[in-house]
């Protein structure tokens, strides 16, 4: 029976396979591990430990591991590393709520028809702006749909709509909050 290669063994490439080969053996120990003991959020959870197993690959041609468990050590400690980094700098950002005001509501015209608000056409037209699958990828996660059944609908690897959630619910953040302070300003 042929020897079973290390994980070190297989990412000295450090190629596309190396990163699946270590998505395969830590990526879903590593995700249980966040969400179970330091409640992280599935999308951030999800960014912290692809940015683990870009790090291990980029690192580990620079040590030598004596065994399996070693190198589990290691990348272990760089995530716990990527971990406590998340939680310090998300401690020190200021927190912001915005509220969704009557900008946002619908708005009757003099004939009694409803129509949607400026800020409302604003957030149309942002959707409108996204690809395809990137609309459908929003929809279906806010109704809580499994990102293993977006990925049907969306042509896109599972493991990737992952992220690509967290950055698009970032992007519009980012534009919805451009627009209402920029709204406010101009109200002032």
């Amino acid at each position: 029976m042929p020897e079973l290669k290390t994980t070190y063994e297989l990412i000295t490439k450090k190629d596309k396979e190396s990163i699946k080969v270590l998505y395969e053996r830590y990526g879903k120990k590593l995700f249980g591990y966040a969400r179970k003991k330091w409640k992280v959020n599935e999308d951030e959870n999800w960014d912290l430990v692809y940015k683990t197993l870009y790090r291990v690959l980029e690192t580990s041609s620079n040590y030598k591991f004596e065994s399996e468990s070693k190198f589990s050590g290691f990348v272990f400690t760089i995530f716990i590393n990527n971990l406590r980094n998340f939680y310090r700098d998300r401690k020190n950002l200021p927190i912001e709520i915005i509220e969704l005001d009557a900008s946002f509501s619908d708005v009757t015209d003099s004939v009694g028809e409803t129509k949607p608000s400026a800020s409302m056409n604003f957030l149309i037209a942002e959707l409108d702006q996204l690809e395809d699958w990137e609309r459908i990828l929003l929809l279906m996660k806010i109704q809580d749909v499994p990102y293993a059944e977006i990925a049907k609908f969306t042509g896109k690897p599972e493991d990737h709509l992952k992220v690509y959630y967290g950055r698009l619910k970032k992007k519009l953040a980012d534009k919805l909050n451009e627009k209402i302070n920029t709204n406010k300003i101009q109200q002032a």
